[in-house]
């Protein structure tokens, strides 16, 4: 991957040096020293607007060549033996199945072939949903890990400051054993949940007051993401 590292820096040498810094990893093929070293200071007051956002263009660039795809750059590579399963490794991982099998492109996670090369991603991943500026972030590890458009109800403003464990993840909406309706979502502390809307923005002060909503297409993201051991940080 490449990045123009001629950015209008921020009057702070320790940003500029962290900078150079990065892109001499990115040269070198560095690429999770250079997301470890840059995700410090994502969403650092001291930056202004235009280094905010190519901060951010650069650390998303960066964990999808870390993170999700592929390429062995956080750990090394496991190599399947007879009888693993993809729900045992992940468990021991602390990351939902389905995020390895979206990563390894596996269909069916009880069917692993032996010799099998499998890229592993080790948890929890958590996030931090900013009230005020309306987005879920996620990270994991120390990392930088992705960002989402949010709309959040009232009882947010009330927990701001609080570190919310996830629960439970739903992922196909039906009724539990108790013939109680459920809808795709991931249940936090408090009774907040994580659900979605077609149009989140379209929402505006209507939203229920203990949900975050994202977009469908982000909480299909989400869902495989955040799981038991997750933490929801809320922010103002």
């Amino acid at each position: 991957m490449t990045s123009d590292p001629t950015l209008p820096l921020a009057p702070s040498a320790a940003f500029t040096s962290a900078w150079a810094d990065a892109h001499e990893k990115l040269a070198a093929g560095r690429y999770a020293e250079a997301l470890a070293s840059l995700s410090i200071w994502h969403d650092d007051p001291a930056l202004g607007l235009e280094e905010s956002q190519r901060l951010e263009d650069l650390l998303g660039q960066l964990a999808g060549t870390v993170i999700y795809s592929q390429r062995d750059l956080l750990l090394p590579g496991h190599v399947v033996s007879p009888g693993e399963t993809l729900p045992a490794i992940a468990t021991a991982l602390a990351v939902p199945w389905q995020l390895l099998a979206k990563i390894n492109g596996i269909d069916d996670p009880q069917t692993l072939y032996p010799g099998e090369h499998l890229k592993l991603v080790r948890g929890p991943f958590d996030a931090t949903v900013s009230v005020s500026r309306r987005r879920l972030t996620l990270h994991v590890g120390g990392n930088y890990a992705g960002r989402f458009t949010v709309v959040v109800g009232r009882q947010l403003l009330d927990r701001v400051g609080s570190s919310l464990a996830v629960r439970e993840v739903v992922h196909g909406a039906g009724a539990d054993p108790a013939g109680t309706t459920r809808a795709r979502g991931i249940i936090l502390d408090d009774g907040i949940v994580i659900e979605a809307a077609d149009d989140p923005a379209a929402l505006a002060d209507t939203v229920a007051p203990s949900s975050v909503v994202v977009a469908e297409r982000d909480l299909a993201e989400l869902l495989d993401i955040l799981g038991p051991g997750s933490r929801v940080l809320v922010r103002q």
